[in-house]
């Protein structure tokens, strides 16, 4: 007896119509926090800190006493930028490579702290207005924040390709009105990720003439978010600054 085939064929037509469907139900670009997670909105404090804005499940890397408490659990102890310099650059790169791969080794261990989504800070300033955004794309850049382990700067992987802050209605005229009139706006950029395992930090010298110490963290970005920066924001607290005074 031949089968018959044609209820086959109507379900696989069926879920083919359903799958492409799917797609035009996609929400508009403005939306898709999920698949361009580079495109999101851009908010204000009104007065809170950036640690008021984050999910409790994070641990912020913001300010010194922060990166510092953790560098200490992580870590233990800072390494003797005096042992590693040389006068010598290849000499001063070998030792470099054997502290990194030491460390590298005995963090390992270290799961639950490497594993655990941390917030850090870069900067940035808004560009161009993009219409069908209604927002604008971005140029960003490192903070570099003095510690006692030396200078730290976060170095963000896997970047979204794309990346537009878009505010409210109200606020996207106002942000017109001033870039019109010549204004340079400043945004503040929190990335949210964990670090990578097997190069959580790397440990080297800068390379603007003082030769300080510096430490890269090396995170993992999962998420992003934008904030505009008020005319006098500091991101430490009143306690914070008093400590580094």
């Amino acid at each position: 007896m031949k089968k018959n085939i044609f209820p086959i064929r109507g379900v696989l037509l069926f879920l083919f119509l359903l799958f492409v469907n799917s797609f035009h139900a996609l929400p508009n670009v403005y939306g898709q926090t999920d698949t361009l997670p580079g495109i999101q909105p851009l908010l204000e404090l009104d007065g809170q800190s950036i640690q008021a804005l984050l999910p409790v499940s994070l641990r912020p890397l913001i300010v010194v006493k922060e990166i510092e408490a953790f560098l200490q659990e992580l870590e233990g102890m800072p390494p003797d930028w005096t042992q590693l310099r040389h006068s010598n650059p290849t000499e001063q790169s070998e030792r470099l490579f054997q502290l990194n791969r030491q460390r590298d080794k005995a963090r390992m261990d270290q799961h639950s702290l490497l594993h655990q989504p941390v917030a850090f800070l870069w900067s940035g300033t808004l560009r161009h207005f993009l219409p069908e955004y209604q927002g604008f794309s971005l140029a960003l850049g490192p903070e570099h924040t003095p510690t006692s382990w030396g200078i730290i700067r976060f170095k963000p992987s896997e970047l979204p390709s794309y990346l537009v802050a878009v505010p409210s209605s109200a606020l996207r005229e106002k942000l017109l009105t001033r870039q019109q009139a010549g204004e340079h706006i400043e945004i503040i950029v929190v990335f949210i990720g964990t670090f990578i395992p097997d190069e959580s930090l790397i440990y080297a010298f800068s390379h603007d003439g003082h030769k300080e110490g510096m430490i890269l963290p090396v995170v993992f970005v999962r998420n992003i978010m934008y904030i505009l920066k008020a005319l006098r924001l500091s991101w430490r607290s009143d306690h914070d600054e008093a400590e580094l005074k």
